[in-house]
This record gives C-alpha cells, structure tokens and sequence, in this order.
C-alpha cells in the first residue's frame, strides 16, 4: 500500500498536481504508522486472514497453557505436594513386618 501511495504521489507530481502529491504522501505515512510495530519499530507482518486467525488461535492456545500451568502450579503449592526426584521409590509401607531388603 505505501509503494501504491508513492506510485500515486509521484503520477500527481508529473501532473503538477501538488495539493493531490501531499495528500498521497500523507496517506503512504499514515499506512506506514499504523502497521508500524511499536516495540520494534518495524513494520508489522502482514499476513492473510486464514493465517492471522491461525496464529490468533495458537497464540490463544499458548496463553491458555500457560495459565493452567500456573494455576496447577498454584494448586500444587497449597496442597503441599512436591514433586519427588524419584516419584515411585516413595510407595507407602503395604503391612506385615519389614523385610530388610528380601524379596516380599
């Protein structure tokens, strides 16, 4: 669109059309600023609607990830659960008298 813009700038220019030249100019500027990104300062990938809506989802899709890691994260921290190094060596004593290593 901002080459577009300039094509239409420059066509009004050769017409010596200056009023219509500016208006171009501004309108190329105004393109370019509102697909500018902020944080970067560069211009902003412009992308078909399938894709945006595709990349909305799985954006979605990670942000909801991540809030359920960290609410089951919460839950973990006031149940008092901690994961083990070795979650299975932990199994409760089953009864009857203590082995010492032998087979049961």
């Amino acid at each position: 669109m901002a080459r577009h813009f300039e094509a239409e700038q420059r066509e009004a220019i050769e017409r010596g059309d200056s009023e219509a030249a500016e208006q171009y100019r501004l309108w190329g500027l105004g393109f370019l600023f509102e697909t500018e990104n902020f944080d970067t300062m560069q211009p902003k990938r412009i992308v078909p609607d399938a894709e945006a809506a595709r990349l909305r989802a799985a954006e979605d899709e990670e942000k909801q990830a991540q809030a359920d890691a960290e609410h089951l994260a919460a839950l973990k921290k006031k149940l008092g659960i901690t994961p083990r190094a070795n979650g299975p060596a932990y199994r409760p004593y089953r009864g009857g008298l203590p082995t010492l290593g032998k087979d049961r």
